[in-house]
This record gives C-alpha cells, sequence and structure tokens, in this order.
C-alpha cells in the first residue's frame, strides 16, 4: 500500500471563470490534508518494475498502451469536443490531458495519487498556455471530490488495473452526466492465458499486469457497471523506439537512446520488455473501448 504525507495541498479547480464544483458547492477550492490520506495500489510499491523504470529511470511520460495515437483514436471514438469537461482517472504526468485539449479544446481534469507527478503536470499544462483549459486534483479514483453529474464523459489510460475495477468505474459512473462517455485504454488478453504467461507478464511487466480482463470480460464489466459499451476494439503491442518517438518528442527519444546504448541495465531491461512482448503476443494485447452513460 502507498501512504502519502504532507502538510497541506492547495489546488484552484477552475477554467477561466468556469470553476468544476466540488461535493461542497460553496467552495471553488479544496484544501487536501495528505496526513489523512491513504491510497492502496493492487501490488506493493517497488514491485511495478516496468512502470517505475520507464516513468523513473527513462523518465517517459505516456506509459499507457498505444501511446498518443491510442488516445487520439480513444478521444475520436468518444467525439470529444470544445464544449465538453472531461475527467481523466490516473492522469499520471498529464501528457494526454495537454494533447486532448491542445487538440480538442476540452476542459480536462485529470486526477492522480502522486503529489510531486501532479504539480510538474501542473507546471507543464501553463507552460503550453493550458492553464484555463488544464487542471489536476488530487483524489482516489474511489473517492472523487466532485459533485455527480459533473463531467461530459470520463477516461482511463492503464489506470483501472490498479484500482478495484468496479468500484472505480462505479464511482466513476456517478460524476458523469446521463449520456455522458466512458472512454478506456486498458491491457486485455485476448484469451485466457496460461500459467507460465501470468508469472512471465507478472514478473517482467507488473504484479497489477494480471488484474486485466479478458477482452469480453472488459465489455460485461462496463455493461455490469451501468454503461452500455459502443464500441471495442482489440489491439496488438507495438513496442518501438517510433512511438517513443512520438510520444516523448525528439530530445526526450534521444535521451532515452543514449540510455540503452551505454547503461547496461537500461538496455538490457528495455530487451525483456520488448522479449515479453513477442512472447505473449498471442495472448496479450489491449483494448480500446468506448461506452455510454444510461
Amino acid at each position: 500500500m502507498r501512504v502519502m504525507f504532507a502538510s497541506c495541498f492547495l489546488f484552484p479547480i477552475t477554467f477561466g471563470k468556469t470553476p468544476i464544483p466540488n461535493q461542497n458547492s460553496y467552495h471553488l477550492e479544496v484544501i487536501f490534508d495528505l496526513t489523512r490520506q491513504t491510497c492502496s495500489a493492487v501490488c506493493e510499491t517497488g514491485t511495478c518494475d516496468t512502470f517505475q523504470f520507464m516513468a523513473k529511470t527513462l523518465k517517459m511520460k505516456v506509459l499507457h498502451p498505444g501511446g498518443l495515437q491510442a488516445t487520439k483514436l480513444l478521444a475520436e471514438k468518444c467525439k470529444i469536443s470544445s464544449d465538453m469537461i472531461v475527467l481523466d482517472v490516473g492522469c499520471g504526468s498529464g501528457r494526454s490531458d495537454i494533447f486532448l485539449a491542445n487538440k480538442y479544446g476540452c476542459r480536462i481534469v485529470g486526477v492522480d495519487i502522486e503529489t510531486e507527478t501532479l504539480l510538474k503536470a501542473q507546471a507543464e499544462a501553463v507552460s503550453n498556455c493550458l492553464g484555463d483549459r488544464v487542471a489536476f486534483r488530487l483524489a482516489n479514483a474511489n473517492e472523487l471530490p466532485f459533485q455527480d453529474q459533473t463531467f461530459d464523459g470520463a477516461i482511463f489510460q492503464a489506470a483501472l488495473i490498479f484500482t478495484n475495477k468496479t468500484e472505480a468505474l462505479r464511482s466513476v459512473y456517478q460524476k458523469i452526466r446521463s449520456g455522458g462517455f466512458l472512454g478506456v485504454i486498458e491491457l486485455a488478453w485476448k484469451k485466457p492465458p496460461t500459467e507460465n504467461i501470468v508469472t512471465k507478464v507478472r514478473e517482467t511487466l507488473c504484479a497489477a499486469a494480471i488484474n486485466t480482463e479478458t477482452h469480453y470480460d472488459w465489455i460485461r464489466l462496463f455493461r455490469k457497471c451501468g454503461f452500455e459499451v459502443i464500441h471495442s476494439e482489440l489491439i496488438d503491442h507495438k513496442f518501438s523506439f517510433s512511438g517513443i518517438l512520438e510520444n516523448e518528442g525528439l530530445l526526450s527519444s534521444l535521451r532515452i537512446a543514449l540510455k540503452c546504448i551505454n547503461d547496461e541495465f537500461v538496455k538490457k531491461k528495455m530487451g525483456q520488455i520488448t522479449s515479453l512482448f513477442k512472447e505473449t503476443g498471442e495472448y496479450l494485447g489491449y483494448g480500446i473501448y468506448v461506452a455510454r452513460k444510461k
């Protein structure tokens, strides 16, 4: 379990003159006392080897399957537009939120449980002149600090596997307006995996990765939580340098490439990841799902 400690954390959530209401509609700002907040994860701190490796060692900002190309496809299937307010649950670095606000003009609120990551994300949004369209909130997926039916839609990108999936989906359901969308990009089993495949994924990728579902079980789960699934597709993993270049930009990609050449640990780890996706390609891919709140 991950526990975060700090004194106080002030996040004003406003877009120009339009506030995002909190549970208490009289307040336009929320103070988070992190000494009272604990957040749990499927896997213990330090066991999410590949995600930690990409985020901390390589300092990559786009970690979800398919990268920004998948985010673009998801946005188009969700029909995200400039008149929408979108919730991104498990936003991480916020790179996808900045991408969506810049490309589609939507207003977006990203929530995550990592204080330092959110501060950096907010700074990057401001530096991209998107401070009036992108905001970040420290929050647990199961305890979202917003009034019900606040958002036009919500997205998860490689975040549901780190949660109690049913609880997180039902929590988000309450915050979406009637007819609003749910967009999801998640790891998905193409078919039930063997014990050997599960072990390889758990040990090489991440312990939480085995908390994923088969493609059709994801669809059943969304329906169980009250959503009507209107689009679903299963895609093969393509882990390549060209994908890193598109997601991270030229300078960051060159830095990553140099690490792969000069750092034996990085070279070995990248080789393990590449081999994993080749060895498990028959079983493991990722899904893109779009649903509507009934």
